[in-house]
C-alpha cells in the first residue's frame, strides 16, 4: 500500500511560481550531477591516455551525432515542461480549441 505524498511546500502567492521553482530546482540538480559525472569520465579517460584532456572541447559532431543530440534535447524539453504543456492542453480543452 502506498503512502500519500506530503503537499509540496509553497513559497509564493501564485502557485505557478512554485511550480517553476520546482522545475528549475530539479534541472539544477540534474545538471550538477551530470556535470560531475562528465568531468569524472573526461578525467579518467585522459588519465588512462584514451583521450587528450581537450578532446571533447575540440570534437566536431557528425550529422548523425547532431541529429541524435537534437532528438535528446527535444525529449528532455518535453519531459521538463510536461507540467506546463499539461496546463496548456487543459486550457485548449476549455476553450474548445
Amino acid at each position: 500500500m502506498s503512502t500519500p505524498k506530503p503537499p509540496r511546500p509553497t513559497f509564493f502567492e501564485d502557485t505557478a511560481n512554485d511550480r517553476l521553482t520546482a522545475i528549475i530546482t530539479a534541472l539544477v540538480t540534474e545538471v550538477a550531477g551530470l556535470s560531475d559525472r562528465v568531468a569524472t569520465l573526461e578525467n579518467l579517460l585522459a588519465a588512462q591516455g584514451v583521450l587528450s584532456p581537450d578532446a571533447v572541447d575540440h570534437h566536431v559532431l557528425t550529422e548523425q551525432e547532431q541529429a541524435a543530440r537534437r532528438a535528446r534535447h527535444a525529449a528532455l524539453t518535453d519531459r521538463v515542461f510536461y507540467v506546463l504543456q499539461e496546463e496548456v492542453d487543459a486550457l485548449k480543452g476549455q476553450l474548445g480549441a
